[in-house]
């Protein structure tokens, strides 16, 4: 997802794709996202695509960590 060549972004959610289906870290995936020229809303589109192709086990297990880590911020 990072190169010199503007990237669409239908080339984006390609890219974001195929680094899910070939096992990349989520973490990996965030960063070229964080990365990628686009406004934050594409970005958070991105992100919400990135997201959605997990495993439903570990957007469930993450889902419950966050919700655990907030519930202790009283803020």
């Amino acid at each position: 997802m990072i190169g010199t060549a503007p990237l669409s972004f239908d080339r984006a959610n390609e890219d974001v794709e195929g680094m899910i289906y070939r096992g990349t870290s989520f973490a990996r995936v965030e960063d070229a996202i964080d990365a990628a020229h686009f406004s934050q809303l594409h970005k958070a589109a991105l992100w919400l695509l990135a997201w959605s192709l997990r495993d439903p086990a570990l957007q469930l297990r993450d889902a419950r960590l966050m919700a655990e880590a907030f519930a202790g911020d009283e803020t």
